[in-house]
């Protein structure tokens, strides 16, 4: 419609040229130019709390009386935007932008023969996280640091190219990955993943698989909250971190695809495309990720007695190999009534499935080291899991700036299964053979109903309460079973055979009060929940209710020394609840000599938590260093112990209590533009009190590890990117886990006028990564190694399409708009 229209004033206009000619006979050039008709309509777009311009911000142009933008734009490297070819008339703009609040212009007129209309500068807030339909830019500030929260945009690292949002996640700063993939944040092993905002039912399962399948290609952000607000969940020890997704908001037809290929068979792809001609937004996109992880393992025990005298010895060592392949798919759609009122509804949908062999030795021997069993080991795994999950939302804009409604329905549900097959083959005490079937079931859904409404005090100040409610079932069901040769048939055993039936509802109302005075800001928080949870033991015909009701305050303050340096203090009240898997007796057999069991009467653990900090940038250099305490109570912990003499049983428990103090400092600087660096370490001495499960009464140590990323531009448009990282020894209730070390590189060059791209990455350089564990107590010690092929090499090609890809170029030079 735009387009017809502007193309039947160019046609009227030359047909008045034209018969001014044939009138006239003659026209000099000047008469010839449209002074009258059109207009250059520009303007600046800045982060509110740092000044520094915002590259990449949607900026929407629409007549006063129309609801349906006229054109769009986007601002450039300086915050620079402009709208040519303007008629006369009433209009006024509005700015989007990832991570800030939207922003709307008061009317601006455009008078005949004005040339050009300078709208000035437009300062955008940081937003806090609801529902994530806010629009998608293309290059970004590398962290944003606000009030709340720490904003790193992953545009620049490579392993978004061909990677997983695992190896995203290992390169953020207070982030760390183990080898199994299992996250820490600031040395928390608890850490609540959202995605698009919202809990995930797929991150509450299996948050480690889901990472290291979930292509990093579709993240556009990922967003570090330590000491969230009151209006967030208060799950989580070390906080949340929530990855958003990119979902395309530009207008006309824009798509892009991505396509990798790897050493050892591995191989992704992703592809997205949006259609956005007005007031409908249809937006898609479809990942296939195939990765190979072979892995090998040793697992040495020593048993003791109570007077502290060796029983026997335990050594095995195996090989596993597994090539999962994960599909994920996303569909939706945004439409704008109009200026005040906008419905969203999207779906998701993950599938995996994988099929997993492992061969194994295994060895017991007495005191005297003679040999009392040796066998060989197999072990087949045909599993598969998937997820779906389908999203709703509304949004009413008041008549005043930034007063808003909004409300959120969501459904998901998971199926998953498990079936292990194993055999072993025994040379001591006999030549024998023994099979093995444990059959794992597990399927649930989770229904969540949020609702908003932010209400400005004016112009420094908002109030903004709501309503959480999230309703959870779990279903898991095992079946143990031993083939009987002599009856050539499988004999159930009931010892392994069992279900369980998880249910918790959370009711949750939160209130903040946000208020700036001056140089001085704060905001304020109070969440009141009631938890029903209730675990059925099908199988025992018993049911354990564990309901409690609690108050979670939070309060955030903020005082600007200048307009480069800021301090934080920041308090959080927060918890971990234990999951379905933790709340089960029954015990999960992982092999026929290790399984895991929870506990239903596991009470949460309750954290809280305190930082300070100070915060200077300029256009080319950040520093944020900040100390921090976290004091827990009931904190969970697991605990290892030998059942039957030949299996290791692990659960969890509450433990009396732990303390933690830390330091973390995160630098960002530009070195002549052709370097950037981005450098962070994490120190923080633990305390355990585990004197409650009998152990000695308080064990301390101090961990810590580092983080750099080097990118160098050789030049324009080629991209070398160095990433580094090391976590020192950490200390476990009955022992520790050794240091690790890792090194990435990759290199990328843009093609076709930054429309393509061909880039190069190759994970764990020196093959150092793997893991260790020890338990040494008074009558067991175990040292536990395993090491999977991280060593990665990926070869891709990106290509990107659509309308008014002029903005979505990257100078490839240091973002220095930190």
């Amino acid at each position: 419609m735009n387009l017809v229209f502007r193309s039947i004033v160019v046609f009227g206009f030359c047909t008045n040229i034209l018969f001014a000619q044939s009138s006239t006979g003659s026209v000099n050039q000047e008469q010839l130019q449209p002074k009258s008709v059109f207009a250059s309509v520009k303007g600046i777009v800045l982060d509110k709390e740092s000044g520094v311009p915002l590259a990449g911000a949607n900026i929407s142009i629409f007549k006063i009386t129309e609801k349906t933008a006229l054109n769009g734009t986007s601002s450039d490297e300086e915050g620079l935007f402009e709208f040519n070819n303007t008629l006369p008339g009433k209009y006024y703009i509005r700015i989007d932008f990832i991570g800030f609040e939207q922003l709307k212009s008061r009317p601006f007129t455009i008078v005949h023969e004005q040339k050009e209309l300078d709208l000035g500068v437009f300062e955008l807030k940081i937003s806090p996280i609801l529902s994530e339909s806010i629009n998608v830019s293309a290059d970004k500030a590398v962290m944003v640091n606000s009030i709340d929260r720490k904003i790193y945009n992953v545009q620049k690292d490579i392993a978004s190219q061909s990677g997983s949002a695992e190896d995203i996640l290992q390169n953020i700063p207070s982030v760390s990955v183990d080898v199994n993939g299992a996250i820490t944040l600031r040395g928390a092993a608890n850490v609540t993943i959202f995605i698009n905002g919202r809990p995930s039912l797929l991150m509450r399962r299996n948050s480690a698989a889901a990472l290291q399948q979930m292509p990093a290609a579709g993240i556009e952000r990922i967003e570090v909250i330590t000491n969230p607000s009151a209006k967030y969940k208060p799950d989580g020890v070390g906080g949340i971190i929530n990855i958003v997704l990119k979902k395309e908001t530009r207008h006309g037809l824009n798509g892009s695809v991505i396509a990798n290929a790897g050493n050892l068979g591995r191989y992704n792809a992703n592809a997205t495309l949006n259609y956005h001609p007005g007031k409908l937004n249809l937006f898609g996109s479809l990942g296939l990720r195939r990765t190979n992880n072979p892995r090998i393992s040793s697992d040495s025990r020593i048993q003791k007695d109570s007077l502290g005298t060796v029983s026997d010895y335990y050594d095995a060592n195996s090989s596993s190999a597994v090539k999962p392949l994960a599909q994920l798919a996303s569909l939706g759609l945004d439409y704008a009534f109009d200026e005040y009122n906008q419905f969203g509804i999207s779906g998701d949908y993950f599938y995996q499935d994988s099929y997993h062999t492992q061969n194994g030795h295994t060895l017991f021997r007495d005191s005297l080291k003679q040999a009392t069993t040796d066998f060989t080991s197999g072990r087949t795994n045909d599993e598969y899991e998937n997820e779906w999950e389908v999203s709703s939302s509304y949004e009413h804009q008041f008549e005043q700036e930034d007063h808003t409604l909004q409300v959120e329905l969501n459904y998901s549900g998971y199926d998953e299964k498990e079936d292990n097959h194993y055999t072993e083959a025994y040379t001591v005490p006999g030549f024998s053979n023994a099979l093995r079937h444990n059959l794992i079931r597990k399927g649930g859904s989770l229904i969540e109903f949020y609702t908003e409404y932010v209400l400005p005090l004016g112009k420094d100040s908002q109030v903004e309460a709501g309503y959480a409610g999230e309703f959870l079932r779990d279903d898991i069901r095992y079946l143990g079973q031993d083939y009987n040769g002599l009856q050539s048939r499988w004999i159930t055993d009931f010892n392994k055979t069992n279900r369980f039936l998880f249910t918790q509802n959370i009711h949750a109302l939160y209130a903040t009060y946000e208020q700036s005075i001056e140089d001085f800001s704060f905001l304020a928080g109070l969440r009141a929940e009631q938890a029903l949870i209730t675990s059925n033991l099908v199988s025992a015909d018993t049911t354990i209710p564990n309901h409690y009701f609690k108050f979670y305050p939070t309060l955030h303050l903020a005082y600007d020394l200048s307009e480069s340096q800021q301090l934080q203090l920041n308090y959080s009240h927060r918890v971990r609840r234990a999951d379905s898997d933790e709340h089960n007796p029954f015990a999960e057999y992982t092999d026929p000599r290790n399984m895991e069991a929870g506990n239903p009467n596991i009470k949460p653990e309750q954290i809280h938590s305190v930082e300070f900090g100070w915060h200077f940038q300029d256009e080319k250099f950040s520093i944020l260093p900040s100390i921090y305490y976290r004091y827990k109570y009931d904190a969970f912990t697991e605990i290892r112990s030998v059942v039957n003499d030949s299996v290791l049983l692990r659960y969890s428990t509450n433990l009396a209590n732990d303390q933690s103090a830390g330091m973390e400092l995160i630098v960002t600087a530009d070195v002549k533009k052709m370097i950037s660096l981005n450098f962070s370490a994490n120190a923080f001495y633990y305390v355990i009190d585990a004197s409650n499960l009998g152990y000695s009464s308080k064990k301390s140590t101090l961990s810590w590890n580092a983080k750099l990323a080097a990118n160098v531009y050789i030049w324009e448009a080629n991209l070398v990117q160095l990433n580094a990282y090391y976590r020192s020894a950490r200390l476990t209730p009955q022992g520790e886990t050794r240091p690790l070390i890792l090194v990435n590189l990759g290199v990328r060059q843009r093609l076709f006028h930054n429309k393509a791209a061909l880039t190069l990455t190759v994970s764990d350089v020196f093959n150092s990564l793997k893991w260790t564990r020890t338990i040494d107590t008074p009558v067991l010690y175990e040292k536990a190694v395993s090491k999977r092929n991280s060593q990665i090499i990926y070869l891709g090609f990106s290509y990107r399409f659509g309308a008014n890809d002029e903005h979505e170029k990257e100078k490839l030079e240091f973002d220095d708009k930190i």
